[in-house]
């Protein structure tokens, strides 16, 4: 059947009946399509931002103005592929009854935002898919994590640090010939003193004795040496951990303020494509 438009005198395709307001195959069509867009300026920004940046001139301020660039960058192109796909669903949508205007222009609103939707939906079926596959690895994941924040705090250096002699010019015989499998254990020990956040009365009593062989002090010398370096790597491995967590939080209202925008700029792009659809721009 067909209606003539008062406002435009031309002919516009009507499905009547019980056909459904919302097209799918036009909205599964609009997400494959945001999807694509999605991937290609997203790989077109990386490219981008490492033909910018160089090794030999990077620095903190290079650093920080990539991270807002890349930031920017990836809002553009939710915000855009989201309402390109929107926009293309909304225009292959046919008018499902003959209704005024503004119904219309909801239900075309309405398909764009399904389009948002879908595309959420399908990102969260792939990320958990994606964290089935890396359960799979959570024992080699833990055991990664476990020396994470001594790797933080440098452990290499913090075990010099615990066995360096007082006086390198005078050590006595058998200073600074701690072999590598020692200086691993000590590197273990203080990893797992750092992970669980205590050191054990025991592993405290034998690295002590290392260190005062090691570096020619009395007992009670080197349990004050590692009573202070052990503080000094956990405050550092803590500082470490926070700067983490807040990282984290502001990038996830970043992606949450993100997804909002998207969400609006598909309603929009959906009203926008009916509207050309109907107007046969």
């Amino acid at each position: 059947m067909t209606h003539v438009s008062p406002s435009r005198m031309e002919t516009v395709e009507v499905a009547i009946g019980g056909a459904s307001y919302v097209d799918w195959p036009g909205v599964f069509v609009g997400v494959i399509v945001a999807s694509a867009l999605s991937w290609l300026l997203l790989t077109f920004g990386s490219a981008i931002g490492l033909a910018s940046v160089s090794p030999y001139t990077a620095n903190g301020d290079t650093a920080t103005t990539l991270t807002l660039a890349a930031a920017a960058w990836f809002a553009l192109t939710q915000i855009y592929a989201v309402a390109m796909g929107a926009y293309i669903a909304a225009r292959l949508r046919p008018r499902a009854s003959l209704v005024d205007s503004d119904e219309v222009g909801f239900r075309d609103g309405v398909t764009g935002l399904t389009v948002w939707a879908l595309g959420i939906i399908i990102g969260l079926v792939l990320a958990g898919m994606v964290a089935y596959g890396t359960a799979r690895t959570g024992a080699q994941l833990a055991g990664a994590a476990a020396g994470t924040a001594a790797r933080q705090a440098d452990p290499g250096y913090t075990v010099d640090r615990l066995l360096r002699p007082t006086n390198a010019r005078q050590a006595p015989s058998g200073q600074g010939q701690t072999d590598e499998a020692t200086r691993t254990e000590v590197g273990r020990i203080l990893a797992n003193a750092l992970t669980t956040g205590d050191m054990p009365q025991a592993d405290r009593d034998y690295v002590s004795q290392l260190v005062a062989a090691r570096a020619g002090i009395p007992p009670e010398e080197a349990q004050r040496r590692i009573t202070d370096i052990y503080n000094q790597a956990k405050q550092t491995a803590l500082d470490t951990a926070d700067k983490a967590r807040k990282a984290t939080a502001v990038a996830g209202f970043w992606i949450v303020f993100i997804t909002f925008i998207a969400g609006l700029a598909a309603w929009w792009a959906g009203t926008v494509g009916g509207s050309h659809r109907d107007d046969g721009v």
